[in-house]
């Protein structure tokens, strides 16, 4: 399993970004994970990432997942818990 600290799903604030949160959050939660889950929507910190599509999805400051809202098998992956 891959210990995760800092989650943070990056874009503006659309629906598509708000539903990418609550499925990382809902993912993290069920899992009993504990690391903190941030929604970030400064631009800066999205250039700074790399970011060219949202929503992004970052783990410990490392883009794993950008362009379209993951359905919760992928963030399971991503985080290798399913």
């Amino acid at each position: 399993m891959q210990k995760v600290s800092v989650i943070e799903v990056l874009g503006p604030g659309c629906a598509r970004c708000q539903e990418t949160y609550r499925i990382v959050s809902e993912v993290v939660q069920a899992a009993g994970l504990d690391c903190n889950v941030q929604k970030v929507t400064a631009l800066e910190r999205m250039t700074d990432l790399g970011v060219l599509r949202t929503p992004a999805i970052a783990f410990d400051g490392k883009l794993v997942f950008q362009g379209n809202v993951p359905k919760p098998e992928q963030v399971s992956h991503l985080l290798d818990i399913g």
